[in-house]
């Protein structure tokens, strides 16, 4: 269980290092905003992918899935909260990237990854406001990742004593 938390907390930092790198390099950020939102799509699909063939999918409807995935995040709009909704989701999959141990390193890793420009990407939308500001921001909009990964694994752990 302790490894569960602090690996949660891991992947979770990885928002934080995003708005970390997205203060120390301002300049970089706007003209990066496309492959941001590149890699962000492509870590979400990724990790979809991964643990649906982890746990037993056929490669076409992998093959099949991640397609549709990739054309609706494409054309979705910069402005919908759909990474942020992914991101909560991310809580659930976090969970059952438990099954093995290289899956839950796999997949920890990968959500880490993808908190990278997903804070780059608040914090050049919310760039004007003062850093506490926007870190504290940071930790209000995003840290129901470690609520939802905790609660799912507390559910299952609750609904798999009795």
């Amino acid at each position: 269980m302790l490894t569960y938390v602090i690996t949660s907390l891991f992947a979770f930092l990885g928002v934080y290092v995003g708005a970390i790198l997205a203060f120390i390099a301002p300049d970089e950020v706007k003209p990066g905003m496309p492959y941001f939102r590149a890699f962000e799509n492509t870590l979400l699909v990724f990790i979809g992918i991964v643990l649906l063939y982890a746990y037993g999918a056929q490669v076409w409807v992998l093959i099949l899935l991640g397609v549709v995935a990739s054309i609706f995040l494409y054309f979705t709009k910069e402005t919908t909260p759909i990474n942020h909704i992914a991101y909560f989701a991310l809580g659930i999959a976090f969970f059952f990237a438990t099954r093995t141990a290289d899956l839950f390193i796999a997949v920890s890793s990968m959500i880490f990854m993808y908190g990278l420009p997903l804070g780059s990407i608040y914090v050049a939308r919310h760039i004007k406001k003062s850093r506490k500001t926007v870190l504290t921001d940071v930790l209000l909009n995003f840290g129901f990742f470690v609520i939802v990964a905790l609660m799912t694994n507390l559910v299952a752990l609750f609904v798999y004593n009795f």
